[in-house]
């Protein structure tokens, strides 16, 4: 298996699978930094590894600690955020076609 890792302003992506009907991979997120607002066409589903993240929505907050996860639903708005002062690292899978969305990914910079 390639896995493809990407280096974001906030961290870094890493993408271990990707197809029509599912995607999967982590997201690292340094000390402090989030992600831009987001949404995904499909059911996306957070598993955190290390650290704690914030998901925000428009009307809350969910924490997500280390083993904890989350089910986000199709066309749902979001911020990856991680307030620590360490690093946090979750796994994401999206269960449909994000292609478009990680062909983008790819176009950034590849660690």
């Amino acid at each position: 298996m390639n896995f493809e890792k990407y280096k974001l302003a906030q961290g870094s992506i890493m993408i271990a699978f990707s197809d029509k009907n599912l995607s999967v991979g982590t997201l690292e997120l340094n000390s402090e930094q989030e992600l831009a607002r987001h949404n995904r066409p499909c059911l996306e589903s957070l598993f955190q590894l290390r650290g704690v993240s914030v998901i925000k929505f428009d009307d809350e907050e969910v924490v997500l600690r280390e083993g904890e996860s989350i089910d986000i639903s199709a066309g749902r708005f979001h911020i990856h955020s991680n307030r620590s002062d360490e690093s946090s690292l979750t796994f994401w899978k999206a269960s449909g076609d994000i292609t478009e969305i990680i062909e983008n990914i790819r176009k950034g910079n590849k660690i």
